[in-house]
């Protein structure tokens, strides 16, 4: 990382440079958590692509574009699901440990989707104050895409990677809650949806049945779901009596789904309690691929790279075809400051998941750190990917502003700081980047012309604030 920091001392002036060592900080760091209000998000490679398998047969039977609803895990352990500014839909990690079956996370999906078919919150935010609203969930995405997966780092290697919102946690704002009325059409649709798709949903019931039960406590101690999704003894019996005639074909794939399940919420255990805790959840004994997951993320965190190694290549010798079982055996490598030995475990899950943006982020953290001309460019071409893939990923503008420089392109390691600046609300510095890397650019030249834009559209972002500001 020293390396990493020399190469940024080169260009970036002393004013700007406590900035950038933040973020190097979050690269790099893997026990920093930057906490701040009450939402902190999730995000992992493993994690978001089964859930994304799972909600997209359910989207597509609603009549939404998968493309178009945005998932966001939180790191929070009260069970809690709901959907804000538009078609985002977050789940928070109390939900998924709460589900005990897939199904009822599934279900659960379903339910967030029929509230977003309904457009229920849309009718409710046009009676508020729909500015504040706006802000808020723009801070929360804006966090989220920072967080940017493994390449944050911000908890362990291969870790679930977290960072909090600037804003008020939006998981207690009371405009979030649904009526009665609306309960019963999300249901309605849930049933429907989880029906098209060949899915039970007795397991949902079951999740319900369990929340149901803190009715009777105060508000303070009961959780946030309860709080904005009414749950009643005839909404229950709603369910289970719409669905008893239902005959369900088990998916064929019911039985690998129940598994990838189990990895998740290993995942989530073994990265969101102690290592001591972890191990006792999941004992030596338990040869089950969840258990020496779990294992395998403990021992790393203690830290026990031997013992953490042989459960993690365990798994791998029990399928190669795996891409996340060598991206967590990357990350540990990293960590632990093999780093060769970390890009070459990386690059057999990026060629097992090629276009998955947060294992080529991870790829390119590592071969950047490695400081070698040839792995330096592969980084630029992998960050270019994933840069591709979610424009507006500021750790990807980051890295790739520090392996620009490493190839002694200023105006390109400057353009890409300023974007990062511009994603970030520096708008400030957002100008100050652009304008310096128009020094190098062919006047016209695409990079000239997006430079000009970041310049332009920074500068409208400034008067509005100042005018907001005045007024």
């Amino acid at each position: 990382m020293l390396k990493i920091i020399i190469i940024l001392l080169k260009y970036i002036n002393s004013y700007t440079i406590y900035s950038f060592l933040i973020i190097l900080l979050l690269l790099s760091s893997p026990l920093k958590i930057v906490k701040a209000q009450n939402i902190r998000l999730i995000q992992d490679a493993e994690i978001e692509l089964y859930i994304r398998d799972w909600i997209e047969p359910i989207l597509k039977v609603a009549g939404l574009s998968p493309n178009s609803v945005n998932i966001y895990i939180v790191n929070d352990d009260t069970i809690n699901a709901f959907v804000a500014g538009g078609q985002n839909i977050f789940i928070n990690t109390g939900l998924i440990l709460a589900a005990k079956e897939v199904n009822a996370l599934i279900g659960v999906l379903a339910h967030e989707v029929g509230h977003i078919s309904g457009g229920h919150l849309n009718r409710t935010v046009n009676s508020m104050k729909r500015a504040q609203e706006t802000v808020t969930i723009a801070t929360i995405i804006t966090a989220g895409l920072m967080a940017a997966s493994k390449v944050a780092g911000l908890d362990t290697p291969a870790g679930i990677a977290k960072l909090a919102t600037l804003g008020p946690s939006i998981a207690e704002r009371n405009f979030y809650k649904h009526t009665r009325q609306n309960e019963k059409y999300a249901d309605a649709a849930a049933i429907e949806y989880m029906t098209a798709v060949n899915r039970s949903c007795i397991p949902l019931t079951e999740l319900l049945k369990t929340l149901g039960k803190q009715e009777l406590l105060h508000e303070n101690r009961q959780d946030p779901y309860l709080r904005t999704h009414p749950i009643s003894r005839d909404r229950i019996s709603d369910i289970m009596e719409a669905t008893k005639n239902i005959e369900i074909d088990k998916s064929e794939n019911l039985l690998l789904d129940e598994i990838k399940f189990k990895r998740i919420v290993a995942k989530i255990i073994a990265f969101t309690n102690t290592p001591g805790k972890t191990l006792l959840l999941y004992p030596k004994d338990s040869s089950q691929i969840d258990a020496k997951y779990a294992r395998a993320i403990a021992y790393l965190r203690l830290p026990d790279l031997d013992k953490g190694m042989k459960e993690i290549k365990e798994l791998i010798n029990l399928d190669r075809n795996d891409p996340f079982f060598p991206e967590v055996l990357g990350q540990m490598l990293f960590e632990n400051g093999q780093i060769f030995q970390s890009i070459k475990q990386l690059k057999i899950s990026a060629q097992l998941l090629p276009n998955n943006p947060y294992i080529l982020l991870s790829l390119a953290r590592s071969q950047i750190e490695y400081a070698e001309n040839k792995e330096n460019n592969d980084a630029i071409h992998n960050l270019k990917k994933v840069l591709e893939i979610i424009p507006k990923n500021i750790a990807a503008w980051k890295l790739l502003s520090i392996a620009e420089a490493r190839n002694n392109n200023i105006g390109l390691a400057q353009l890409a700081s300023a974007e990062a600046y511009f994603l970030l609300g520096q708008y400030d510095l957002s100008i100050q980047f652009a304008e310096k890397a128009r020094i190098s650019f062919k006047k016209q030249s695409p990079s000239d012309i997006r430079a000009l834009d970041i310049i332009f559209f920074s500068k409208e972002k400034l008067s509005r604030i100042r005018n907001l500001d005045f007024n």
